[in-house]
């Protein structure tokens, strides 16, 4: 036996055991885990977590069991769970968004394919620098990574080095219904669960996943993966991570991670993404950039400083004012507005932003240090 005959032995073997492992996960990701009673009671008390205020979420929790049963036997009988959306926007940090809400008998059945179905086939094929809506993930643990990553490159290069981050444009509007059909196909097995999520994903229009819906969320985080995986495997650049659309790439040479752009741009022509020029650049980490709202630069002696950006304290200091004028007009009361602030405040006390905090602290009092 020669070496490449060695080769292809060890590499039928990696295949055998990665199919096996596949097969194991994805065996309980089928119709009757999502129509599963428990399940489904399970998922409407996650589903009204922070809306229970809301008349309809009251309704259906009233006759929480008789709603649940209904939902079972529409998705035995293959019946059509869509029930239309309901069209909004918000203003999320001065940014428009516009939101594709489902009616909350919807959103238990979308919850339970969520967490039965989708999160367990599609999770552990996701690399662990992809941060963004997972159980054990999210915006702190995108901080930590990245602060990691950075403090093993001066270990390596000192401050020298260089940041390649890339944006796409209008991500969730922007996905092809396509190449996403494909990914479903290629990540489950059961075809009945294929068959729901397809028309989940069709009733949605020929292109673009709604914002509010779980699925949505997890098979937006998962549609990039292939650009993860092919950065990571096979670009070389020696720090990697994205943040749903935010992508960012850290190496000592700028040459690299030009090439890396364009491998980047090459697999968003193929999969129907086109990035947003005006925020992909290339910056040297001696000058810092800004990842999440956050500020990065390298310190005295390779400490890796993390500040708010600007536009975070502006903004901050614009609400406590409006904040002030609601509490004149008594449509808030106080402790309303000391939960929120102290809701910012612990975020800032994360970040080296003793001086903001103080800054702050001084606002705060002079709105409303007389009725404290």
């Amino acid at each position: 036996m020669n070496s490449e005959e060695r080769r292809e032995r060890r590499y039928q073997r990696r295949k055998a055991r990665r199919e096996a492992k596949r097969r194991e996960r994805l065996k309980g990701c089928t119709l009757d885990a999502v129509a599963d009673l428990g399940n489904l009671v399970k998922a409407s008390k996650g589903a009204a977590n922070g809306v229970r205020w809301k008349a309809s979420t009251q309704r259906y929790e009233k006759d929480r069991l008789r709603h649940c049963v209904k939902a079972r036997r529409t998705l035995v009988e293959g019946g059509d769970i869509c029930r239309g959306f309901m069209h909004f926007t918000v203003i999320e940090r001065g940014k428009t968004r516009h939101i594709s809400s489902v009616h909350f008998s919807e959103r238990v059945i979308h919850k339970s394919l969520a967490q039965n179905v989708l999160v367990p086939a599609i999770t552990p094929t996701l690399i662990d620098a992809n941060t963004a809506n997972q159980q054990g993930k999210g915006t702190h643990y995108a901080l930590r990574t990245i602060r990691g990553q950075l403090a093993r490159h001066y270990r390596k290069h000192g401050a020298e080095g260089y940041i390649l981050q890339v944006d796409f444009r209008d991500y969730f509007n922007s996905i092809p219904h396509g190449p996403l059909l494909e990914m479903v196909d290629s990540l489950l097995d059961d075809k009945d669960v294929v068959a729901l999520v397809r028309r989940l994903i069709e009733c949605q229009g020929e292109r673009g996943l709604g914002l509010g819906s779980e699925p949505n969320q997890i098979m937006a985080i998962a549609y990039p993966s292939r650009i993860d995986h092919h950065v990571t495997e096979c670009c070389g650049v020696e720090a990697y991570g994205r943040y749903m659309d935010d992508i960012y790439a850290i190496d000592a040479s700028k040459e690299r991670l030009w090439s890396t752009l364009s491998e980047i741009e090459w697999l968003c022509g193929e999969m129907g993404l086109t990035i947003h020029r005006d925020k992909t650049h290339v910056t040297k980490l001696t000058n810092g950039f800004t990842f999440l709202k956050k500020k990065f630069s390298y310190g005295p002696n390779g400490r890796i400083v993390m500040r708010p950006c600007r536009e975070t304290i502006v903004r901050q200091r614009r609400k406590l004012k409006g904040l002030h004028r609601l509490w004149l007009a008594g449509e808030i009361d106080l402790e309303q507005v000391t939960q929120s602030y102290q809701s910012w405040r612990g975020g800032m006390l994360r970040l080296d932003a003793h001086r903001t905090v103080l800054s702050m602290d001084r606002l705060f009092h002079d709105l409303f240090g007389g009725a404290i």
